[in-house]
């Protein structure tokens, strides 16, 4: 009995996706790097070095939203940075921003882009906790068994039952999502 416990503690273990951090300076009437690829849930940090500025989301120098989250703030002496963690479910595309201040965007090109990458789907993880663990074993274990009409999410082969099968391609995908 001491084994078995032993051996599910190690197998419950896991360690969980770190969102990154991404650090963007603005350099006189720039976005330094002027293209950056992100995650969902990545933080990004807006640097100010000089001037007063903002960090727009738009395109073209207009303001807008992009898969319905926008950022207008201002970068300056009094908020030398804009700080802000991308929501989790942004969808993969590509996010552009700018300088909203005077002719910064238009004449200057005070405009630069994120480009989200959407996570790869990870099989196994049936709560969408970015984890292939013990809380998706237990899932699976409680659908073991034929799937009646409708989802059946551990059914991780579309045959119909939750069997070994499905057990061995959540046992194969253990631990942090890609």
């Amino acid at each position: 009995m001491r084994y078995f416990l032993s051996t599910m503690a190690v197998i419950t273990m896991t360690i969980p996706v770190i969102a990154e951090t991404h650090v963007i300076m603005q350099e006189g009437f720039a976005f330094v790097p002027s293209s950056l690829t992100v995650a969902p849930g990545d933080t990004i940090i807006w640097q100010r070095t000089n001037g007063s500025h903002t960090v727009t989301t738009g395109t073209d120098c207009t303001p807008g939203a992009y898969d319905g989250f926008s950022i207008n703030d201002a970068l300056n002496s009094i908020t030398p940075t804009v700080e802000v963690t991308l929501p989790s479910d942004l969808a993969a595309g590509t996010l552009g921003y700018f300088c909203n201040i005077a002719s910064h965007c238009e004449s200057l090109g005070m405009q630069a882009s994120l480009t989200i990458e959407a996570p790869e789907p990870c099989v196994g993880d049936l709560n969408d906790d970015g984890l292939v663990n013990g809380a998706d074993l237990g899932l699976m274990l409680g659908a073991w068994g034929a799937c009646g009409k409708g989802l059946c999410i551990a059914d991780l082969n579309n045959d119909g039952i939750v069997n070994g099968a499905d057990l061995g391609l959540l046992l194969g995908a253990w631990g942090s999502c890609p």
